[in-house]
């Protein structure tokens, strides 16, 4: 999945996946100068809340609270095209809070997440395990949230908007199981 398409909007935009860890790592990426190391940099995870108006990936405003109980993060050299590999793997405790009813599901899992970060600034994101996803009104199928099982396959452009989506396994709606 290689995207080159037109710049819509700012990256300040951003698909959310990984339960809110890759969020972070990724918007840390965004605001800093992307390493140049020989090897792999590894970084262990934490907890992390995230809050979403209604409308932006429910029709309800909701809240991620993750909690990572192990965590990998490896940031990958850049290589000699200009892309750079971010992998993301391991558990967490999930709990996505309806903020309107104070309904909430407690989800858990481990996953291995590969961002594909491309010279020109597309990303090609692989998901194998369980994950969260939460698309935004621009993206392909938003606004959604989704709670995924199996291995996802999502192409973003240089603006963080999602274009491209494939997915094999199982999936639960989580603004409808929410409200």
């Amino acid at each position: 999945m290689r995207l080159n398409h037109a710049r819509a909007m700012t990256r300040q935009r951003m698909v959310s996946f990984g339960g809110g860890l890759a969020l972070s790592v990724v918007l840390g990426l965004a605001s800093a100068p992307i390493a140049l190391a020989t090897g792999p940099s590894h970084e262990k995870g934490g907890t992390s809340i995230q809050t979403f108006d209604a409308g932006i990936v429910c029709d309800f405003a909701v809240e991620w609270d993750s909690r990572v109980t192990t965590d990998n993060v490896m940031l990958f050299p850049v290589q000699t095209n200009g892309d750079q590999l971010l992998r993301v793997s391991g558990r967490e405790l999930l709990i996505v809070t309806n903020l309107d009813t104070d309904a909430s599901v407690v989800l858990r899992g481990g996953y291995r997440e590969d961002l594909l970060f491309h010279a020109d600034g597309s990303i090609d994101v692989t998901i194998n395990g369980t994950i969260v996803a939460g698309y935004f009104p621009t993206d392909l199928g938003g606004p959604s949230m989704w709670w995924y099982k199996g291995h996802l396959q999502d192409g973003l452009d240089d603006t963080f908007t999602l274009l491209e989506h494939a997915f094999v396994g199982s999936t639960t709606d989580l603004c409808a199981a929410l409200s």
